[in-house]
């Protein structure tokens, strides 16, 4: 009775539920019985005797194997595959970059807001839209840099994907290149600030005047004045800023610091020597502001130099004589040319050869061809001219010159 209740129960239960899957020692097992009961009715039918003759049953098992209907050609079902699966990449990645191209601004923040941003994507944005700026005849370019907003979206993202804790997007020298314009456009100088006293923050502890972050820190300088310059209230007040962030270095490192102050500043203040000198536009900026930018020259520049780019300076100053200033500039390269590295040697050349071009350009022909054979016979070595001075001929005049213009064009 027991067993017809136990069969009963049993026989009910596969009725209502699926019998659960073998485990592994009863697959074992169920699979041992098949191959062994494959293996007699295989040894029934086809005798070992007859794998000697021509027709084998390995044969005919083979030929089956072999049929072109059993076989699949998957290398070429899966290159097929992959080149529309290439087509399809490639045909998003075209959509992606026209889109880029004509609706740059709207692009970054798509990508944004899906987390695909990067610093690539980034630099493809600021690339596209200041094409874009440059290429409108209807607006003018800053306008058109201003009205789209592309700083602020920047600095949004800047700050939303914390980037700005660590400062490592200063190290990217083209983005930071891109950047700066629409920033000092759109007047987004707030950031700006907070960005360089944060880095002067991070660089502080270390005091490691050497490190590439302080190289990177000079080049953001750099091109901060670089775009008021060009693209904002134009060279005074790229001058004043440069001061203001001179003063704000100076505050985070004290006077022993000097090589500090000179990795930080020096290539931003040589820039705006340089543009000084090419543009000749020292009138347009007040004479305070000058003076303030000569007093500066200590704290960023080495000391031997000093009398130097100075000399340079005074020489842009419409009230001072080009003959007593072309002296002081002479004066001032013979007393230091002995102290310099080799480095700095090539820096006075380059001074002087500014004043050269300043000086040519103003019509003081003596006072240009005093320099000269300073240069030529200090530095002839470096100039590639010898050291022998000119003597005033016609044939040396011209040979001064020749070198003077390939020189400049370098």
């Amino acid at each position: 009775m027991k067993q017809t209740l136990s069969q009963s129960w049993k026989f009910l239960t596969s009725k209502l539920h699926e019998p659960l899957p073998l485990n592994h020692r009863e697959s074992q097992k169920l699979l041992n019985l098949l191959n062994e009961s494959f293996k007699r009715n295989f040894d029934r039918e086809f005798p070992p005797g007859l794998a000697d003759t021509d027709h084998s049953p390995n044969d005919h098992f083979q030929s089956l194997l072999k049929s072109p209907l059993l076989s699949l050609n998957r290398t070429r079902r899966s290159s097929t595959l992959d080149r529309k699966i290439d087509i399809k990449q490639d045909a998003a990645q075209v959509r992606d970059l026209v889109f880029a191209v004509k609706q740059p601004v709207e692009y970054f923040r798509q990508r944004v807001a899906t987390g695909a941003a990067n610093m690539a994507s980034a630099k493809l944005a600021l690339d596209n839209q200041m094409k874009k700026a440059l290429a409108s005849a209807s607006v003018d370019a800053k306008d058109s840099i201003r009205a789209s907003e592309m700083g602020a979206v920047m600095t949004n993202w800047l700050w939303s994907s914390g980037r700005c804790e660590d400062l490592k997007f200063f190290k990217d020298r083209d983005f930071v290149a891109r950047l700066m314009p629409f920033l000092v456009v759109e007047g987004q100088y707030k950031p700006i600030w907070e960005w360089l006293q944060r880095s002067q923050r991070i660089a502080a502890p270390s005091r490691n005047a050497g490190s590439l972050f302080h190289k990177d820190v000079g080049y953001f300088i750099k091109k901060l004045v670089q775009s008021e310059a060009l693209y904002g209230q134009g060279l005074q007040s790229a001058i004043q800023m440069f001061l203001t962030s001179l003063r704000s270095v100076a505050q985070q490192f004290p006077a022993p610091q000097q090589y500090t102050l000179s990795e930080l500043n020096y290539p931003a203040g040589v820039y705006l020597i340089r543009l000084l000198v090419a543009q000749s536009t020292s009138s347009r900026v007040d004479e305070s502001v000058i003076h303030s930018f000569d007093r500066s020259l200590e704290s960023w520049v080495h000391r031997p130099l000093v009398a130097c780019y100075r000399s340079l300076i005074q020489l842009l100053r419409p009230q001072q004589r080009a003959n007593v200033q072309a002296a002081k500039l002479i004066s001032a390269i013979e007393t230091c040319e002995t102290q310099v590295t080799r480095k700095e040697r090539l820096i006075l050349i380059r001074v002087g050869l500014k004043a050269v071009d300043f000086l040519l350009a103003h019509d003081a022909l003596k006072e240009a061809a005093q320099v000269m054979k300073t240069l030529q016979l200090r530095f002839g070595a470096e100039l590639g001219i010898g050291n022998k001075p000119a003597d005033g001929t016609r044939d040396d005049e011209d040979a001064a010159l020749r070198s003077l213009n390939l020189l400049l064009a370098t």
